[in-house]
């Protein structure tokens, strides 16, 4: 073969090369042609699924800061009640609890189930029922995260026996409200709008409203009866030196704070015990001394002088007190003085 035939006669290309140009060039299968829904659907769903995404990602913030809303309140100290100088005023009323208004989420929320079943009260034992109650302003059925724990806490916080308050909501729908009362220690009579009236005072001397004095004094028989002008102020250094002397204590009924300065002690028996304007712990001690070695506070005297300092007066009554039926034999009868 002449050098001029190889030059003209074209190159064969490699068989692998041959094989990828014949797969290239194989027809592909047909495809099925989609419906004019299907694509509407298609389009649609595309179109969507942004809008979903925020949609879905606020219902979860939403529902996050309810969970945090839900979780328990700080303790809220409630402000001291009015001293006993102020007292005189009337004590505020509590506003009525506002009608409970949930919004969207809350009532979506609530069909799936998150509504109120039960409202749990700790440590409510003289704050009255009703009044409770109506400050909480949540019953069965309610939303769940249709009212604000905040509003509750403060409504609540606003009687007068509560000291402090916390609320929280547990879920799916429960509502515990734990109150801490304030301690009664003593009760306090006045005079307002010239009647007397008992009040309950705490151990700083403040007035305790809302509560019965009556009722107090039954669950706690050993609560002491004061009056006078400045008696709350001083009733945490007076009933201290009482209790460390219990014999005297026993026979105490109440206490009188006479013109600012002392103490007259009121004994079960109707004798008035003067005590001292300093040193009251020392008469006090010397009293109860006098009681061990003679029952002096049992005897049937009117009055026992302990203002003077190392000096003890007892005065009796002017006539010792006859028992009635000796009152009986000694009253003289009217029909035969008349004949």
């Amino acid at each position: 073969m002449s050098r001029v035939e190889t030059l003209e006669r074209p190159a064969k290309a490699p068989a692998r090369a041959r094989s990828r140009t014949a797969r290239a060039r194989k027809p592909a299968p047909p495809q099925d042609r989609l419906t004019q829904r299907t694509l509407f659907f298609r389009r649609l769903r595309k179109n969507l699924r942004p809008g979903l995404w925020i949609l879905g990602t606020g219902a979860v913030v939403l529902l996050g800061v309810e969970l945090v809303r839900s979780l328990p309140s700080a303790p809220q100290s409630v402000p001291a009640a009015p001293s006993a100088a102020s007292s005189a005023l009337p004590p505020p009323v509590a506003a009525p609890a506002p009608v409970v208004q949930p919004g969207l989420l809350a009532d979506a929320l609530a069909s799936v189930g998150f509504r109120i079943t039960q409202v749990v009260t700790h440590g409510a034992g003289a704050t009255d029922a009703a009044a409770l109650a109506q400050a909480i302003g949540v019953k069965d059925g309610d939303p769940t995260f249709g009212f604000s724990l905040r509003g509750i806490q403060q409504r609540v916080g606003a009687l007068g026996p509560v000291q402090a308050v916390t609320v929280e909501r547990i879920l799916p729908g429960t509502l515990v409200v734990n109150i801490t009362e304030r301690d009664v220690y003593a009760i306090w009579q006045t005079i307002q709008n010239g009647k007397v009236v008992f009040e309950l005072i705490d151990k700083k001397g403040n007035v305790i409203a809302d509560q019965d004095a009556a009722a107090a004094k039954r669950r706690q028989p050993s609560l002491l009866l004061l009056s006078g002008a400045g008696a709350p102020e001083q009733a945490n250094l007076l009933i201290p030196e009482l209790k460390a002397q219990p014999s005297v204590l026993s026979h105490v009924a109440a206490a009188e704070r006479v013109d600012g300065l002392r103490w007259n002690l009121i004994l079960k028996n109707q004798t008035v015990v003067k005590l001292p304007a300093q040193d009251e712990a020392g008469a006090l001690a010397q009293l109860a001394s006098l009681q061990k070695s003679m029952q002096l506070l049992d005897r049937p005297v009117e009055a026992i002088d302990l203002r003077q300092a190392g000096r003890m007066v007892v005065r009796p009554y002017d006539t010792a007190p006859q028992p009635a039926d000796a009152q009986k034999k000694n009253k003289p009868d009217r029909r035969q003085e008349g004949q």
